[in-house]
């Protein structure tokens, strides 16, 4: 797999991130320098409270896993927040890049009620994405005095083969 992590130029380009494979757990650990950028973002909780709440300063990344689905090799992105009482949240739900002519990760997947639509696919819609991600944790280092270094976790959960209906 590939790990692209904050919006570094050219991060769409097949060779941006890291590129590992993981163990036989299905994990993998690695240190990196990514930029975390600050949004004001409402908390996602129950209707009623996301009526009177107000928006927090959150520290915001962008994750982005190319994986392998099918015969196909796709790039997963979703944007991991964390609030200041240290909820992590997936808040914009996930987008899904195939690659164009060159090899970037360019052509934005469509979704929605009837399923995924990816160019590679050839009018074929799946129902599930592949993947989707499933345990995810942003946080500071409490180890580092200048509060620079943050730790993340974030796991990718595969779905099974589509069947063909």
């Amino acid at each position: 797999m590939r790990l692209v992590l904050g919006a570094e130029p050219g991060w769409q380009g097949p060779d941006a991130g890291a590129r590992f494979v993981t163990d036989a757990n299905g994990e993998y650990r690695f240190t990196t320098n990514a930029v975390l950028d600050q949004r004001l973002r409402k908390m996602p909780t129950n209707f009623m409270a996301s009526l009177i709440s107000r928006r927090q300063k959150t520290h915001h990344l962008i994750v982005a896993a190319e994986l392998g689905y099918m015969t196909f090799r796709w790039l997963y992105v979703v944007d991991v927040y964390r609030f200041p009482d240290g909820t992590s949240a997936l808040l914009d739900g996930l987008s899904i890049y195939t690659p164009d002519a060159g090899g970037r990760f360019t052509r934005l997947a469509a979704h929605d009620a009837s399923g995924w639509q990816m160019a590679d696919l050839g009018g074929m819609v799946l129902t599930t994405a592949g993947y989707e991600p499933w345990d995810f944790m942003l946080q500071p280092d409490e180890s580092d005095p200048t509060h620079r270094r943050w730790s993340l976790r974030i796991a990718f959960r595969r779905q099974p083969e589509p069947v063909r209906r």
